[in-house]
């Protein structure tokens, strides 16, 4: 009786352990016609950390060129603003990440910043790419750079 008293607590025991323990993130699989930005901290603390988004108007020919003349202003994504950023759109194993219509970006080109109020990652630069080079951006906290491949963004955290 006593072996079967001490199974039935070890047993308890290792399914409360097995609950408390979450899940590994898995990667993300990107969505048909959507784009993604990644952000990893290595203190894994992402709350209050939003997405300021928006799409430019240079023409698509221009859309590499940082100083290229506009057509009109930039145009936020629907419901965002400076003080109401986007959202993160889920977890996964690099970190945190946004999911952006990738129609709303007509000319290729993504911008964004990703921020905690005023705080501003990436050196306090408004970043961008183009969709054409890749549909998902990788960011490191604390890096100036952005990466194209979640491969590179890995390599980076190592140097």
């Amino acid at each position: 009786m006593r072996l079967l008293e001490r199974l039935s607590v070890m047993s308890a025991v290792a399914a409360a352990f097995a609950l408390a323990v979450p899940a590994a993130a898995q990667e993300l699989k990107l969505p048909e016609g959507q784009l993604a930005v990644h952000y990893n901290r290595p203190d894994g603390k992402y709350d209050g950390w939003g997405l300021h988004v928006w799409e430019s108007s240079q023409k698509k020919e221009e859309v590499g060129d940082e100083f290229a003349m506009k057509e009109l202003s930039d145009r936020p994504l629907s419901g965002v603003t400076w003080f109401k950023p986007l959202p993160q759109s889920g977890k996964d194993d690099f970190g945190v990440y946004w999911l952006l219509p990738e129609k709303e970006f007509g000319n290729g080109r993504v911008n964004y910043i990703i921020h905690k109020g005023d705080k501003k990652e990436q050196c306090n630069k408004d970043m961008f790419w183009l969709v054409k080079d890749s549909r998902e951006a990788w960011v490191n906290a604390g890096d100036c750079k952005l990466y194209l491949s979640k491969d590179e963004a890995l390599k980076a955290r190592k140097k």
